[in-house]
Parts: C-alpha cells; sequence; structure tokens
C-alpha cells in the first residue's frame, strides 16, 4: 500500500485548497505541541530529488528538486518556520503559507544559508529523520546527513537526536476536521461491506470473491473515493490474498477487509459472514463460538485504549482473551494507525517482537490519533479445509477518556440466507396462476412449468404475483433470489412479493 503524501495525494503539486489548508492548520497547532511535548528544539527536515523524505509533502517540501532544507524552531521570540530551498523551488514553498521565511540559494548552494540559520536558532536538541522501526521517520539518507555534517560541523552534529517520537505525534494526530472526513468514510465502508455481505450481492453457487470485490469498487467509485485495497476470502485463510474467481457456496465464511480513501483520508474494517445452508437459521456452534470470542477479544482491544498507554499494552488486552478462549494468539499485532495511510504513522499495537515491531509497541497513544483494532482469531477448522479466521476490524479515535468509533459497531455475526429453493410444478402461487393487470398486458396464456425451473428475465418466463394492486414482478436476476425489478402499473411498485417464501420480508421494492 505504500506510503501516501499528505491527504493521500499522489504527488504533492495536486495539493487542495483544502489540503492547504489543513496542512497549513496542522503545522501551526500540532506541531509547535509535538515538539514541545517531546523536548525539541529544532526540527530539521532535509530532502531532495529521487530519493524525497516521506515526511516532506507534510511540510510543503514534496516538489524540490535541489537540497531543501525545511526548519522548524522553538525560541524565546516564538515558533519560527524557515525554508532553504533553490531559487526555481521557492514558488510552491512560499505558496504553501506555511513559512514565516523562504531563503533562495543560486550557485552558492545550500550549505552557507543553512549554516548560518543554525548557528542564530543555537538549537541543544535537533531533530532528524533517522529512525530503526518508523520508515516515514526515516527519511534522511547517509549522504544527505553527511552533508549535514560537513555544513554544520561536528559540534552541532553532536546535538542530533531521531525524530521518531515528534514525527509520530505530529504525523499520527488529526485536527477535529480531520476526524470528520475519516468518520464520513469509515462509516461508508462499513457500509458497503454490509451491503456486499447481504443476499443483494451474494448468491451462493454463483457468486465468486471476485464479484463481491468488484461491488465494492463500483460502490467507492460511486462515492467518488478510490478504493486503497480489498481482500475478499472465502475457505482457509490466506492473509492479504486477492480476490479469486472463487464460488462462494452454502457453508462458507466469508471475510471482507478493505478500505476506501476518501478526500485524501484512508479506513481498514473487516468483516465477517456466514452463508447459511438450506435450513440452517444460524452457523454450526464452534463457528458461533470463534465470532463471539472475536468480538470480545476486539472490545477488550479497544476498552484499553486511551492516552498514555503503550501500544502493547492493547495487544496484550485482544490477546489475552483469545488466548483464555482456548485459540492461539494471532501472528501479527492487533491494530495500527490509519490515516493519510492505510498504516500510517503511530504507536504499533503489537506484542514485544524486537525483531519485527523494534520498540513501536512501546510508543504510547495520544489523543486525536486513529487507529483501525483487529485482534484477529485463528483456528483450524476441518469442515473449512483447514486454518480460518474471523475478520472483525474496526477504526476508531483515540479520546481524552478512551475512545471513540468512527463507524457502527458488528454487534453480531452476518448471516447471508441461502438461495430461495426453485419453484416446482404444481407450486402454489396464490390460487394456482398468476392473475392482475400486467398478466393481462402480456396477453399471453398462462402455464405452470413442467419441471423445477428459474424465472427468467423476459416477457415469456412466468411472473410471480406481488400483493400490491395487481401489479406482477418479473424475475430480473435469479441469482439475488429475490424480485430485482418489478413491472409498475400507473406507478405503483410493490411492496411485498409473495411467490417465494424468502421474498415475503419485504424483497421487490
Amino acid at each position: 500500500m505504500g506510503l501516501g503524501l499528505l491527504l493521500g495525494l499522489a504527488t504533492a503539486n495536486a495539493v487542495t485548497p483544502e489540503a492547504e489548508a489543513i496542512r497549513r492548520k496542522r503545522v501551526e497547532v500540532l506541531l509547535p505541541e509535538a515538539m514541545a511535548e517531546h523536548g525539541f528544539d529544532l526540527w530539521l527536515v532535509f530532502t531532495r530529488e529521487s530519493s524525497r523524505d516521506p515526511i516532506a509533502a507534510d511540510v510543503a517540501g514534496g516538489q524540490v528538486v535541489a537540497r531543501g532544507a525545511f526548519l522548524f524552531a522553538r525560541t524565546t521570540g516564538g515558533f519560527r518556520k524557515i525554508a532553504v530551498v533553490a531559487s526555481y523551488d521557492v514558488t510552491p514553498v512560499q505558496e504553501s503559507g506555511i513559512y514565516d521565511e523562504v531563503v533562495a540559494y543560486r550557485n552558492e548552494g545550500i550549505k552557507p544559508h543553512l549554516k548560518r540559520i543554525v548557528e542564530e536558532l543555537s538549537p541543544q536538541r535537533i531533530g532528524i529523520n533517522i529512525s530503526r522501526d518508523v520508515p516515514t521517520a526515516d527519511g534522511l539518507t547517509v549522504g544527505m546527513r553527511n552533508y549535514l555534517e560537513e555544513t554544520l560541523g561536528p559540534a552541532v552534529a553532536a546535538h542530533f537526536l531521531s525524530a521518531q517520537p515528534l514525527v509520530v505525534s505530529f504525523r499520527g494526530r488529526r485536527l477535529p476536521e480531520e476526524v470528520v472526513v475519516l468518520r464520513e468514510a469509515a462509516t461508508y465502508t462499513d457500509k458497503i461491506m454490509r451491503e456486499a455481505l447481504s443476499a443483494k450481492v451474494i448468491t451462493a453457487g454463483k457468486t465468486t470473491e471476485k464479484d463481491v470485490a468488484d461491488y465494492l469498487g463500483r460502490c467507492t467509485e460511486e462515492f467518488g473515493a478510490r478504493m486503497a485495497f480489498v481482500s475478499v476470502v472465502v475457505g482457509p485463510s490466506r492473509g492479504h490474498g486477492g480476490p479469486s474467481e472463487r464460488v462462494i457456496q452454502p457453508g462458507d465464511l466469508v471475510r471482507i477487509d478493505f478500505g476506501i480513501t476518501h478526500r485524501g483520508y484512508s479506513t481498514d474494517v473487516q468483516r465477517t459472514a456466514y452463508v447459511l445452508r438450506p435450513g440452517e437459521t444460524g452457523p454450526p456452534a464452534e463457528i458461533q463460538k470463534m465470532w463471539e470470542t472475536a468480538r470480545a477479544a476486539t472490545d477488550a482491544a479497544i476498552a484499553v485504549m486511551r492516552p498514555g498507554v503503550t501500544g502493547n499494552a492493547v495487544d496484550t488486552a485482544g490477546r489475552t482473551r483469545l488466548i483464555a478462549a482456548g485459540y492461539q494468539g494471532y501472528p501479527h499485532g492487533a491494530g495500527h494507525a490509519i490515516g493519510f495511510d492505510v498504516h500510517d504513522v503511530g504507536p504499533m499495537l503489537g506484542p514485544d517482537w524486537p525483531e519485527r515491531y523494534g520498540a513501536t509497541v512501546f510508543l504510547k497513544l495520544e489523543k486525536d490519533q486513529t487507529f483501525a483494532v483487529e485482534p484477529i482469531l485463528y483456528a483450524d477448522y476441518p469442515p473449512m479445509g483447514g486454518e480460518i479466521n474471523i475478520g472483525l476490524e474496526e477504526d476508531v479515535v483515540v479520546t481524552a477518556e478512551g475512545t471513540d468509533r468512527l463507524h457502527p459497531r458488528q454487534d453480531e455475526l452476518i448471516l447471508i440466507a441461502p438461495p430461495h429453493q426453485e419453484p416446482t410444478a404444481g407450486a402454489q402461487l396464490l390460487g394456482g396462476r398468476p392473475t392482475g393487470v400486467y398478466w393481462s398486458i402480456l396477453k399471453k396464456p398462462w402455464h405452470a412449468p413442467a419441471a423445477p425451473t428459474a424465472w427468467r428475465s423476459s416477457k415469456t418466463a412466468s411472473p410471480a404475483r406481488c400483493e400490491s394492486s395487481g401489479c406482477f414482478a418479473i424475475w430480473a436476476r435469479r441469482r439475488s433470489g429475490s424480485c430485482r425489478a418489478c413491472a409498475r402499473t400507473a406507478s405503483i411498485r410493490p411492496r411485498r412479493c409473495c411467490s417465494w417464501k424468502g421474498s415475503q420480508r419485504g424483497g421487490c421494492s
């Protein structure tokens, strides 16, 4: 999925007025707070083309060609913002509205200007973007660091510190207006996932994983967003495997891991559904137990989230609940930051696995950070061909007291009803034959089918009567198992189909 630029933009020169305003406010509000919280006098972002620092776009440095230095300093005279860039890089930096001063250099290069400014500021704690564990805080290349040391000298270089905690705090926190957009995106993500996991989209024996993914893609496009990623898995677990041509069958567990990018903010949600077999009214007992345990683990993880808690503590809460119920621990963390990217900057909600997550699991949660929480349950289940997982992932924002969900909670395992039984010869269709206005329009004699058959989307198919002022319904799509198109008389829309039991609950609308 990669690291996204500010507000999800592919290139810095595509920044919208909305994005510009939010970027300025983030620098004015969040950055001074983060620097004060973590004790930095100066934060120096030093970048150039072809190896740009991933945080550069957040400070309007995403377009620079030659070496560019972006300095943010806490001084006795207030918070100072200075940029030093090549003369042809000046315009976009000035137009960002972020900087108090933009210094242009020509043939003399950046060195004398950068040296003078740092000496004037005389900082004791200088944050530079080097990090063992956080990629977005590790944007200063070895060559550029060497150039900094050459420019500023060993005495100043001795004050260099990793800016990792500063970057995590600045990049990971959200302004109130950003939370509004992310909530809008997460709510829509949840909505279309629930639709995708319904008989509206899934017909057992016909619908494939790719069909489900295509539906999500169309809905995302209609919303004006873009699909950040999608994984639809039926049967045994296969990680982040892409959707396949596998056909969904009765008795299958369908898991969707999906996110959209809306106005630059990305979501990451997982939902799970069970496809009922004919005659079933609920999932097998073991599947229900798995679901309830996964739900409890997610609730336990979310319950401990609040400012000052480590990511490791969140993971421990979810993992402990699964293990206590007799299941193995998941082979990853219990969640991660979301925001500009699906996997954004922030504390890792994970176990103490030093060679995988390093120190990121011991970073502390801060107010206004946003996370996807996913203590996934994995278990061997032979009836489905091996190890399966219950996909449940929910997006939250950290508040002063705890968390606030960004979308509705999935309270129960989603159940997808099986296709309706095919009608057979002699089946009762309200008196044995359809009657009413629409049938008279067809002007064709009606004969009961001689053998089981699927209703077709054509005038030669026998329409099933709907209880609504003599209007008739035609099965436009058999695969949906419900009336998808209705013939209308005087703009009357049938409210209730009575030919198939499953449609009597409000299909054909």
